[in-house]
């Protein structure tokens, strides 16, 4: 039997002191204050940063250890991004100028309002230093003046390779939030799985000793149909016989959620790839059904939504060379807009009434044409495979569809899209992998995402 030598407290207290070594070695700056703007935790980025010591820094109000100025002028207390963030309540990311020991420096900061229910309020400060960037940026301005005064012919091409740089920094820090996600999602894949593993690995235990335990308990009633009267009154007043026959299921149910907790961390780690930053032999259904399973929340009916059914047309597909992790997030990408397309509301809340009985069982535009997304698989060529993705949603017009992979572009509301999922999904599929990435689409009939990618890019060469 496995046995648990470390309590869930000294496991939450181990977890606790790792995250506390890892947010105290990363570059960004981060403090915690309490709803007063004093710091009440901050890490060795940030004391650094402020010059301070840390038992100079706890208890210090935020606005007098981070004084700051916005082009040369000073930022009152009551505009500081801690105020903003306690009074105002808000969130928010704004750069400022900072004087450190021994230079002038811009800082990116975020900041975020935190209540939990039952505390204070309290307010987070992620400070990055961007001084490099900055001046690369200022730098790159004046170059980009001076050569449009000298060479006016030459406008057109200075402006489009600034579009590129812009477009390459956008790409590069989504690469690098990607490459984090996928660090932190391994991570805390590692986490939850020991608990797991360990409750999973004693249930069969627990199953066994169970079975054991009935076994004796029938070889007692046959060899004892009449017990004396306080066993008989225990045995009622605990219902005994439906307590044989649910025991079994119980544990059961307990082993097949233990069983789906294994599968999902399995699918982060298969996502995440952490160990697959080369070119390697991947199957690609298996990056499919790791998205799929990391997406199964939102293809399940909700109130006002009605569920996504997945259709599966895999052919036989051989091992392909590729990237796994920026395959994985193409995946993502696509099913994610196509999921999009499909959520439109119900008509009626997905609810009827009848005869003053209210129940699911909408007959509305929306729940009488069941949303699905269909995936085929195929070798279309001896070197070459495809996978499609298609859905049932409203489609797209022809202007759309030619602006689809451009940077920035997208359809979606503020604050829900960036317009780079499909820009990035195309650099991957098109640059990283020498394949083709195509859209296509009707108003009306769906929409069709054509992925091609060589199973071995290298004899492309030959």
């Amino acid at each position: 039997m496995i046995a648990g030598s470390i309590s869930l407290t000294d496991q939450l207290r181990g977890t606790l002191g790792r995250m506390e070594v890892a947010l105290s070695t990363i570059i960004d700056a981060i403090t915690w204050t309490d709803e007063q703007g004093k710091v009440k935790w901050s890490n060795a980025t940030f004391d650094n940063l402020v010059g301070q010591h840390r038992f100079q820094v706890l208890g210090a109000n935020l606005c007098d250890l981070l004084p700051l100025t916005q082009q040369g002028q000073v930022v009152p207390i009551d505009a500081h991004p801690v105020t903003l963030a306690l009074k105002n309540q808000s969130n928010d990311t704004r750069i400022y100028e900072f004087q450190g020991v021994d230079k002038s420096l811009f800082l990116e900061i975020s900041w975020a309002y935190i209540q939990f229910k039952g505390t204070n309020a309290s307010a987070v400060l992620a400070i990055r230093d961007i001084s490099e960037r900055q001046k690369a940026e200022e730098e790159l301005k004046r170059h980009r003046e001076h050569l449009k005064e000298l060479v006016e012919e030459r406008t057109a091409e200075l402006v489009a390779a600034n579009e590129q740089i812009k477009q390459a920094q956008v790409q590069l820090v989504q690469t690098e939030k990607m490459s984090s996600l996928g660090r932190l999602v391994a991570g805390i894949a590692h986490e939850i799985n020991n608990p797991v593993n360990f409750i999973y690995g004693n249930l069969s235990y627990i199953n066994e000793y169970t079975q054991g335990l009935l076994k004796i308990l029938s070889l007692y009633q046959e060899c004892v149909p009449e017990p004396p009267a306080k066993i008989r009154e225990q045995i009622e007043e605990i219902d005994l016989d439906f307590l044989v026959k649910d025991l079994p299921k119980t544990i059961s149910s307990l082993q097949m959620g233990a069983e789906r907790i294994r599968q999902i961390v399995l699918s982060l780690r298969t996502f995440s790839r952490l160990d697959e930053a080369e070119v390697k032999k991947v199957d690609l259904h298996e990056g499919i059904e790791s998205t799929l399973l990391i997406l199964e929340y939102r293809l399940k009916a909700h109130a006002n939504t009605p569920g996504i059914q997945i259709l599966r047309k895999y052919g036989d597909l051989p091992l392909v060379d590729c990237y796994a992790g920026q395959i994985n997030q193409v995946f993502m990408n696509i099913l994610s807009n196509a999921i999009d397309s499909l959520e439109s509301p119900c008509e009626n809340d997905g609810l009827v009434s009848h005869n003053g009985d209210v129940y699911n069982g909408c007959s509305c535009s929306t729940c009488a044409n069941l949303s699905t997304i269909t995936i085929y698989t195929e070798v279309i060529d001896p070197n070459w495979v495809a996978i499609r993705i298609a859905d049932n949603g409203p489609g797209m017009s022809e202007t759309v569809r030619n602006q689809l992979f451009d940077p920035f572009f997208t359809t979606k509301p503020i604050g829900k899209g960036t317009g780079l999922g499909l820009s990035i999904s195309y650099q991957i599929i098109v640059e990283k992998h020498k394949g083709t990435l195509e859209c296509v689409s009707e108003p009306g009939k769906g929409a069709e995402f054509v992925i091609k990618i060589p199973v071995d890019p290298s004899e492309l060469q030959q």
